[in-house]
């Protein structure tokens, strides 16, 4: 599988980071995140990848709060990797630029866990299944992916078919993963903690490949 990020693409996202326009970004770890970890301690353990890990903070969390070797971010936007680096690296956290439709080698079947937070929400809808591909190819055999889904991102400023944000629904997400043959869902419930503004528009899933 090789499909790339157009290179208009990428660049419109270090855009928004050059211009300091990252309304995604809130500054801290994604609370649903924190809960699941508070409420599962322990389970998280070896090396985890971050797809679309902008300034690292969910990464920051993970080492923190887990037991997590390795923790890598990958992101298609050299300032959001700098920036990740700076602000919230550590000899465990280390981000990269680098494609989740075109892993390298080393990233292939290599980590025991994926957390997901802004990274299915913002690519085109019709790359979604290449995602769903993506991640079973980085995962071991034996490893999960854990994330939260932006079900519901509309507002005032956001429409459907007018991302990114794009949204999802619980169903679209089963014929996704489970209809895939790759995934086979294990927990799917809405977080209780989430940013201002997200209570109750959120999917929480765990995920093992198949």
């Amino acid at each position: 599988m090789r499909i790339l990020f157009h290179k208009a693409i990428a660049m419109d996202w270090e855009n928004h980071y050059l211009d300091k326009h990252t309304p995604w970004d809130k500054g801290a770890a994604a609370p649903p995140l924190l809960e699941w970890v508070d409420s599962n301690p322990g389970a998280i353990s070896g090396k985890v990848m971050i797809p679309g890990s902008g300034k690292g903070h969910d990464g920051r969390a993970l080492v923190e709060k887990t037991d997590a070797s390795h923790v890598i971010g990958l992101d298609i936007s050299p300032s959001a990797v700098a920036s990740a680096n700076i602000e919230n690296g550590s000899a465990q956290f280390q981000s990269e630029v680098g494609d989740l439709f075109d892993l390298p080698p080393a990233h292939q079947s290599a980590f025991d866990w994926v957390w997901e937070h802004t990274c299915f929400c913002a690519i085109e809808p019709e790359m979604r299944d290449a995602y769903v591909e993506a991640v079973h190819l980085a995962l071991k055999p034996d490893g999960e992916l854990l994330a939260v889904f932006y079900r519901d991102p509309y507002d005032d400023e956001h429409s459907p078919g007018e991302g990114p944000p794009h949204g999802t629904t619980v169903e679209e997400l089963r014929e996704r993963f489970e209809g895939s043959g790759r995934f086979q869902i294990l927990e799917s419930y809405v977080p209780r903690a989430s940013y201002d503004g997200r209570e109750g528009l959120e999917q929480m899933m765990r995920l093992k490949p198949l």
